[in-house]
């Protein structure tokens, strides 16, 4: 009996875990409110959720102000340049959809390519604002490498994102409490278990010497591609 209340009993640990999503989501709506402040506050809430995937959250709202105070201007320029370049699309593709005619078909067609793309871009470069620290076209490289390197796993990040925002617009709408949390925290765990430690980017890998590092978080060659075509050295925030 003593066992069904103790802190390590992995029921407790869903149910905090859900609690800290929920927590999360919260946050990151309250400072998303300005709008122009998406972008630092998805910066901020990726900062807590791969601290938390990684159980090393502390505080979690000390920790979410620090990833948004931290990376601020960095993630606001990146999401107005975002925001520019998804409201172009979405015009496009209204202004296509109006017209009807061939040429407008094969246009609309390929910027659906293209607002996939988008979307798998915006699924990564957040988290990379909140692990790394390094200039924008850098972030912009990794990022898109990334997404090559890994595009299984970004495609399910992805859709993902697109099925929780349906789900909650659609089907459910009280699920819009945890939706930003839940994807975040989801892809975050993909991002730490199959993606960080090809390149040495988990924080935990910072801790152990090369000969104890497990084989999954140990860097590969691949990570040296990276850092080349970056052109400088990253480092990882803590």
């Amino acid at each position: 009996m003593s066992k069904l209340f103790a802190y390590d009993n992995p029921i407790w640990v869903f149910m905090g875990k859900v609690a800290d999503v929920m927590i999360l989501s919260f946050f990151w709506f309250i400072f998303s409110l300005p709008i122009i402040t998406i972008g630092a506050s998805t910066s901020a809430l990726f900062y807590t959720t791969l601290k938390l995937v990684e159980n090393r959250e502390g505080y979690l709202f000390k920790t979410f102000l620090k990833g948004f105070k931290e990376s601020f201007g960095q993630s606001t320029v990146i999401w107005i340049m975002l925001g520019i370049i998804g409201g172009i699309i979405s015009y496009s593709l209204y202004q296509y959809q109006r017209i009807g005619s061939q040429m407008a078909l094969t246009l609309t067609w390929s910027l659906i390519v293209i607002a996939f793309i988008y979307l798998l871009f915006f699924s990564v470069i957040f988290a990379l604002v909140a692990r790394l620290s390094t200039g924008i076209p850098n972030l912009f490289m990794m990022t898109f490498m990334v997404c090559m390197k890994h595009f299984s796993w970004v495609l399910f990040m992805a859709v993902a994102l697109v099925c929780m925002i349906a789900a909650a617009v659609f089907v459910f709408w009280p699920l819009l409490i945890i939706t930003p949390g839940a994807v975040a925290y989801l892809n975050s765990a993909i991002l730490v278990k199959f993606v960080f430690p090809k390149y040495g980017w988990n924080l935990k890998t910072l801790d152990k010497p090369d000969e104890y590092a497990s084989e999954d978080e140990t860097p590969d060659d691949s990570s040296s591609e990276i850092s080349e075509a970056s052109g400088e050295n990253d480092t990882v925030e803590e």
